[in-house]
């Protein structure tokens, strides 16, 4: 065998293997992204103080989703395309009845693994999701505590509907 049908061979193969290669990497990119909800905030804090108005400008809200049936959530904001990311885990929930006093109220706890778009950051929080059945429509409360201890509150309105019972 010459140098030249040596070349060829190994040319057929490297080429073989850059074909491998985009395909496997055309099939990690061609996950399945499924939106389940979006949290719009209408009131927000951090910390106690009161962040609404910069939650509003920005337009902040939160998106449950899944990718590949395994749920996420990432907290928008749709003015500067800064989010926050990541997967949820460790579900648990519980629903309290209506009573004279109070209304009907789904809690869901979870955790969430996220990454920051903004500043690089990563981290877990804590979270607990709350519905509350109005009768005007479905209240929703977002609370996320940081592995520093601070608090960010959200409350607004859903559009979709969400079950963590999958989960």
């Amino acid at each position: 065998m010459n140098s030249i049908d040596l070349s060829k061979i190994l040319m057929k193969k490297f080429i073989f293997l850059i074909c491998v290669t985009l395909l496997h990497l055309n099939t990690i990119s061609a996950q399945q992204q499924k939106e389940i909800a979006r949290f719009y905030v209408t009131h927000a804090s951090h910390n106690g103080n009161d962040i609404t108005e910069w939650a509003v400008n920005r337009k902040v809200f939160t998106v449950f989703y899944t990718i590949n049936d395994e749920p996420y959530m990432a907290n928008v904001s749709d003015v500067d395309d800064d989010q926050s990311w990541g997967k949820v885990w460790g579900f648990k929930n519980e629903t309290r009845e209506e009573t004279a006093k109070d209304y009907k109220v789904d809690i869901f706890y979870f955790n969430w693994n996220y990454s920051n778009s903004y500043d690089s950051k990563k981290g877990t929080c804590k979270v607990q999701f709350l519905k509350i059945y109005k009768p005007q429509g479905i209240v929703s409360k977002l609370k996320l505590i940081t592995e520093a201890l601070d608090v960010t509150e959200y409350i607004g309105y859903m559009e979709g509907s969400i079950d963590f019972s999958n989960y």
